[in-house]
């Protein structure tokens, strides 16, 4: 599991720094339970999301005495928004899919979460299966506009 708690943290340390990382020293590790957990369970992708959310949101408010906003590698100082949350807890769903096998009922589940929103299944339904033209444009075209393609 070494490997996945080294991305996970090199999801986190760009946006929440280091200093937050090492006053909460426990968030990598909770970030793994619950992705590790999502693979037991009948959890879908929408309440893993919520959960990663609730999780990095209450760690930044309280690691940060409220204030929200973290020190970053290059000693600058940032507030953290409620949409960078977001698009991180988005970012580390995508490790929970990542290693699973692609076929048609894990394609329909990313689809369902790239209609709710999720730039992190648009990527991946890109990446790893076969679509409609019309689907890769419409994907290529909200990750395009949102500055979500990479």
């Amino acid at each position: 599991m070494p490997g996945r708690l080294d991305q996970i943290e090199g999801l986190l340390r760009p946006v929440l720094g280091g200093a937050l990382l090492a006053r909460c020293p426990d968030l990598v590790y909770s970030v793994n339970g619950l992705l590790v957990r999502f693979g037991r369970t009948q959890e879908t992708l929408s309440q893993l999301l919520s959960r990663l959310d609730s999780l990095l949101f209450n760690t930044v408010y309280l690691g940060t005495d409220r204030s929200m906003v973290v020190q970053l590698q290059d000693g600058s100082r940032a507030r953290v928004t409620s949409d960078a949350i977001h698009d991180l807890a988005d970012r580390l769903l995508a490790l929970a899919y990542a290693g699973k096998r692609p076929d048609a009922v894990l394609q329909d589940a990313l689809f369902d979460f790239a209609r709710e929103g999720s730039y992190a299944a648009m990527r991946e339904l890109l990446a790893r299966y076969p679509l409609e033209a019309f689907d890769r444009e419409w994907i290529e075209q909200v990750l395009r506009e949102n500055g979500q393609l990479e």
